[in-house]
């Protein structure tokens, strides 16, 4: 099926936005737009600010010319002397000789009050837009260049091409005399600026070009590094979670041998060990009632014999292998915790809470939830408040066991207000927290313990779970029934 347009066109950009190699393309383009940008108006202007000062430079010789050639426009009465000096002949001769060598077109000179007097070229044009502000600026002793693109050129000077005129004052003496001088005149110098402004274009284009090319082989020699730094952590990561599972599964393993040791410990105490001291209680029962008159004196010794014999068969042996293999967990977690609230109440006072999320997974004795994690969750709050009932010097501890049904964890929290530790330290050393820790990464577990010494200690634990529909539920709760009365009429009478 084809995708909506506008999908398509969303997904584009995110793609592309998503890629550093396509990223770093698009802001080189953009900074190499912005050199183009900022090179095409500062470089040619730099170029036309270098060629206006060599053409003052030269309008500087020019009037060294006239003062110190033979026009004689220097000195007293030069501006008197100026226009027929000016038409003469010799004079455009020694104009021309000292254009020789300079980069211009022509040189134009205008009186003080504007009126053309001279051009190498023609007739000097006449003083108007730009030209005549310039003239202005030069007759306040300011140099002013002009830029013309070819279409003013031809315009004003009758030249197709990109040209640049800077007028400069001329003085009737020349500087350094030791004299006052006066404004003679105003000379203009018009040079072909055209190729130097191509340069100066073509120069922007190889520097970004340059710039470009190198940032790209930076880029690309970047992204193939980071592709390859990025494929060996792939392959460290990939490593590294196979080590993960392995060693989650070695310690699932140990805690499932742990507990089965101990389940068969629990069995061989519950069955063989009690059965055998239940022979050996009714055996001194049958003897002491067969002799009660052989041993009149014997007979008390002997019935606190039988009794201490009984007290070892049903509380010691008993509870040793029901903590060994808590056959409790097997009607549910939460039972389970209450049995060690209630075991642990006599030490410490308890408080117990449950939501009812949690309830409703463990509905009349019966459990969804499987059967590694109810034994986990009970060694890990029997571990924890063991701690807190031989360590913290508590006076209250908080268990709560909920299920969180937006996240789909199951959770259980072991607080108190005691000692408190430092869990790091405590973590190399306690036993406690190492079998903790076992437990909890058998269960694919979080484990927090959160501690500070004075500040009491916090334990939660997340399980990820899925609970199960109502239907399922509901199935499983009559199923637990059905098996519950097949137990009870088969279940063979214990020793005990």
């Amino acid at each position: 099926m084809n995708q909506p347009a506008t999908e398509l066109e969303s997904a584009t950009p995110r793609s592309i936005f998503q890629s550093p190699l396509l990223i770093g393309i698009v802001a080189i383009t953009i900074m190499t737009g912005a050199i183009i940008a900022f090179g095409s108006n500062l470089l040619p202007q730099n170029t036309l600010n270098g060629i206006s000062q060599r053409q003052v430079e030269d309008l500087d010789r020019f009037a060294s010319v006239i003062h110190f050639g033979d026009a004689e426009i220097t000195g007293l009465g030069a501006r008197d002397r100026l226009s027929t000096a000016v038409a003469s002949d010799s004079f455009d001769a020694l104009m021309k000789r000292g254009l020789f060598g300079a980069n211009a077109q022509r040189l134009d000179l205008y009186t003080i009050t504007g009126e053309p007097l001279y051009a190498t070229s023609g007739t000097a044009p006449r003083l108007e837009g730009s030209m005549l502000t310039a003239f202005d600026d030069a007759r306040n002793n300011r140099s002013a260049s002009i830029h013309m693109e070819p279409d003013a050129g031809s315009k004003r000077l009758g030249i197709n091409a990109n040209l640049l005129q800077t007028y400069k004052l001329i003085w009737d003496q020349p500087p350094g005399n030791g004299r006052s001088a006066r404004a003679l005149m105003v000379a203009a110098i018009t040079t072909n600026v055209g190729r130097d402004l191509e340069v100066a274009n073509q120069s922007v284009w190889i520097i970004a070009g340059v710039f470009n090319a190198g940032m790209v082989v930076v880029l690309l020699v970047l992204h193939w590094a980071s592709g390859r730094a990025q494929r060996r952590l792939e392959r460290a990561n990939r490593a590294l979670a196979v080590q993960n599972i392995a060693v989650r599964e070695s310690r699932e393993r140990m805690v499932q041998a742990a507990d089965s040791t101990k389940r068969a410990i629990a069995e061989e105490l519950h069955g063989t060990v009690q059965s055998k001291l239940f022979a050996v209680w009714m055996q001194l029962t049958q003897f002491r009632e067969s002799n009660l008159d052989a041993i009149p004196d014997q007979i008390a010794e002997l019935d606190k014999i039988v009794v201490d014999l009984d007290n070892i068969r049903e509380d010691d042996i008993r509870g040793i292998s029901h903590r060994l293999h808590p056959s409790i967990v097997r009607v549910g977690a939460a039972v389970g915790l209450r049995s060690l609230r209630n075991f642990y109440e006599s030490i410490v006072p308890v408080e117990f809470e449950m939501n009812e999320a949690a309830a409703s997974l463990e509905p009349a004795g019966t459990s969804v939830i499987p059967d590694d994690v109810r034994l986990g969750v009970y060694r890990i709050a029997e571990l924890a408040m063991g701690n807190v009932a031989k360590h913290a010097e508590a006076t209250v501890c908080r268990l709560s066991w909920n299920y969180d049904e937006i996240d789909h964890k199951l959770i259980m929290t072991v607080s108190d207000d005691g000692v408190g530790f430092d869990p790091v330290e405590l973590r190399q050393t306690g036993l406690g927290m190492v079998n903790i820790g076992d437990y909890a990464d058998a269960l694919n577990a979080t484990l927090e313990i959160d501690s500070t010494p004075g500040n009491g200690t916090h334990l939660r634990l997340e399980i990820p779970f899925v609970a199960p529909s109502a239907v399922q539920i509901h199935t499983a709760r009559h199923s637990g029934s059905a098996a519950d009365e097949m137990g009870d009429t088969n279940e063979q009478p214990s020793a005990a």
